[in-house]
């Protein structure tokens, strides 16, 4: 039998899959699948994303970054890339805003922050 929570949560994850954001992320997906070059491109940039942002391996922040956006801006050149990109954003947003508004909706402590 299902709880209220389990109930809830699929629920959630389907107003998830219906909107925009979720929409309009897996169209751009599934165009970019359609050009492979572009799409390894993308998925190195993302990678490097992924790497500068957790700091693994990073000697000089400011240089990472400003190679970063020169590499942003080459790929949004790009319109398929460029829509990609943005919707990926606009999704990972809509999932931190659900954990967030989880995490500050309950009396959860995590017992190591200030």
């Amino acid at each position: 039998m299902i709880n209220e929570t389990e109930k809830a949560l699929q629920e959630l994850v389907k107003a998830v899959r219906a909107s925009e954001e979720y929409t309009r992320y897996q169209d751009t997906r599934n165009r970019l699948h359609q050009l492979p070059e572009l799409e390894a491109r993308v998925n190195a940039f993302r990678k490097e994303s992924y790497r500068l942002q957790s700091g693994d391996g990073v000697l000089d922040l400011y240089e990472e970054t400003d190679r970063m956006e020169r590499e942003y801006c080459a790929l949004c050149e790009n319109p398929i890339a460029s829509e990609f990109l943005a919707w990926e954003n606009s999704l990972c947003r809509l999932v931190q805003k659900v954990n967030w508004t989880l995490i500050e909706s309950l009396d959860f402590e995590l017992g190591f922050e200030d």
